[in-house]
C-alpha cells in the first residue's frame, strides 16, 4: 500500500512515523518544525494546483493532515475565509480525483464540530460548530463527500503525546507539564469543569492503521477514548506526576465548548478498537518526553 500524507505538522510527522514497517510512506508539504525529522518529506505546495498536477497519486491513499484554518485564528471576515477555504478543498480534491488516488482520509475534529453536549455524542448526531475552526472542519467534510472519491472522515477527540514542536503551544496536557515543571504561569480560557476526551497518540495511530489495513471507506468515525475528564481532573494529575504546584491566570472565554465525549461504538464495532493507554500513563509519558527535551 503506498501512502502519502499531505502536511507536516504534528499529526501527520506522528502518524507517518507510527506506520507499519515497510509501508511504502510520502510526506508531502512545506517546510515545518517536523519535516527536518522525516526522511520521507518532499517539498511540495499541495495547495498549489499546478505543483500538485505534477505528482504522482496514482492508487495512493491520502491522509489529509493540512490545517487551513488553526483553532486560535479570529472569525474576521469568516464568510470570505471559509469560501477560499471551501474552494482550496475542492480544487485539491479534483486533482486527487484525476490522478487516481486511491481513497482520502480526512482527518476532522470531533472536539469542536458537535459544539458542546452532556452525552457522549454520535456519528449521526446534529453539528454545531461554535468556531470558525470548527465550521473550516464541516466545510471540509462536505467538500469531502462530495468529491465522487472514496473517502474516510475521521472525527477526532483530543490527540496528545509523541514528539511535539513546543513554540506551537498545541495541547492542554504538553502545555501544563511544561508550565509546571518549568514553574511558568499557565493562562487558563477554559472553567475547571470543562470536560474533553482525550487519546494517546499510539492509540490514534493504531486506529488509523487499522482503517488502512480494512480499506474502510466512504465512512465517518469518532475517534477518541469514549471517556470524559475535566480540565481540574487534568491539572491534578499533572501536580501529581510533576510534584509541583501549577501557577494560574484565568481568562475565560464564553466562546469554548464546555464539554464533549465522543461515542466510539462505531469505530469498537469495525476495528475493535479499545485504547490502551491511560490518561494517567499518557500523562507520565509526556513528562517524561518533556522532562528528557528540556534537561529537567
Amino acid at each position: 500500500m503506498r501512502v502519502i500524507f499531505l502536511g507536516c505538522g504534528y499529526l501527520g510527522y506522528n502518524l507517518s512515523v507510527r506506520l507499519p514497517a515497510g509501508t511504502d510512506m510520502e510526506m508531502w508539504g512545506i517546510t515545518s518544525p517536523y519535516s527536518d525529522r522525516q526522511p520521507a518529506f518532499k517539498l511540495v505546495n499541495v495547495l498549489n494546483r499546478e505543483e500538485l498536477c505534477r505528482q504522482n497519486v496514482q492508487d495512493a491513499v491520502i491522509v489529509d493532515t493540512v490545517g487551513l484554518i488553526a483553532r486560535s485564528e479570529k472569525a474576521d471576515d469568516e464568510a470570505e475565509k471559509l469560501e477560499r477555504l471551501k474552494q482550496k478543498q475542492e480544487e485539491l480534491l479534483a486533482v486527487l480525483r484525476q490522478g487516481g488516488a486511491r481513497r482520502y482520509v480526512f482527518l476532522s475534529s470531533g472536539g469542536t464540530i458537535y459544539g458542546s453536549s452532556a452525552v457522549p455524542v454520535r456519528e449521526e448526531d446534529p453539528l454545531q460548530p461554535q468556531t470558525l475552526y470548527a465550521r473550516s472542519k464541516r466545510i471540509g467534510e462536505q467538500a469531502v463527500q462530495e468529491s465522487g472519491l472514496p473517502y474516510l472522515i475521521l472525527r477526532l477527540a483530543n490527540p496528545y503525546g509523541g514528539y511535539q514542536d513546543a513554540a506551537k503551544k498545541q495541547g492542554v496536557i504538553p502545555i501544563l507539564l511544561r508550565k509546571a515543571l518549568k514553574g511558568e504561569v499557565f493562562e487558563q480560557t477554559t472553567a475547571d469543569s470543562s470536560v474533553r476526551d482525550y487519546l494517546y497518540i499510539s492509540d490514534l495511530s493504531a486506529v488509523l492503521n487499522r482503517l488502512l489495513e480494512l480499506g474502510t471507506e466512504n465512512e465517518i468515525l469518532n475517534v477518541g477514548s469514549g471517556r470524559g475528564t475535566t480540565l481540574l481532573e487534568i491539572k491534578q494529575t499533572v501536580e501529581q506526576e510533576t510534584g509541583r504546584k501549577l501557577k494560574v491566570v484565568s481568562h475565560p472565554d464564553p466562546g469554548q465548548v464546555a464539554q464533549i465525549v465522543l461515542n466510539t461504538g462505531k469505530l469498537r464495532r469495525l476495528t475493535g478498537f479499545v485504547p490502551q493507554v491511560s490518561l494517567r500513563e499518557g500523562i507520565h509519558r509526556e513528562a517524561e518526553r518533556i522532562r528528557w527535551e528540556e534537561g529537567l
